[in-house]
C-alpha cells in the first residue's frame, strides 16, 4: 500500500486529561505504526494531514524503521532533529518539495556523520 492510500483520518478529544481544551488529532496509519498531530481548533487540519504524510515517510527512513530490529528508541535525536525542521516549536509550516528535498539532503549528511 502507497503512503498515498495510507488509512488516516481526524478525531476529536474532549476538554480534560490531557489537554485543556479540546483538540482534532490527524492520524496516520503506516505499516504496524500511526502517526498522529494534536491540533489546536484554529489549526489548518489540511495543512495537518499534509504534513503527517511529508513526515511519515522520513521518519520511517531515518528511523530505519523499515528494517529488521529497529531500535527507535536509540535515537531519539534523529525523530527530534525531522521534527525541529518540519514542525519548528510545534507549528504546521506549508512544505514545498524543493525545501524537503534540501531537508532531505542535510539529513542525510548528517546521519551519516
Amino acid at each position: 500500500m502507497s503512503l498515498q492510500d495510507a488509512p488516516g483520518g481526524f478525531f476529536q478529544l474532549p476538554p480534560g486529561d490531557p489537554f485543556p481544551e479540546r483538540v482534532t488529532v490527524a492520524w496516520l496509519s503506516v505499516l504496524a505504526l500511526a502517526f498522529a498531530l494534536v491540533c489546536d481548533p484554529q489549526e489548518n487540519l489540511s495543512l495537518a494531514e499534509i504534513t503527517l504524510r511529508r513526515l511519515a515517510p522520513r521518519l520511517l527512513a531515518s528511523l530505519r524503521l523499515l528494517g529488521p530490529g529497529a531500535d527507535v528508541l536509540l535515537r531519539p535525536e534523529t525523530a527530534d532533529l525531522l521534527l525541529d525542521r518540519l514542525l519548528p516549536h510545534g507549528q504546521m509550516l506549508f512544505l514545498n518539495e524543493r525545501f524537503l528535498q534540501a531537508m532531505d539532503r542535510e539529513t542525510g549528511a548528517k546521519a551519516s556523520r
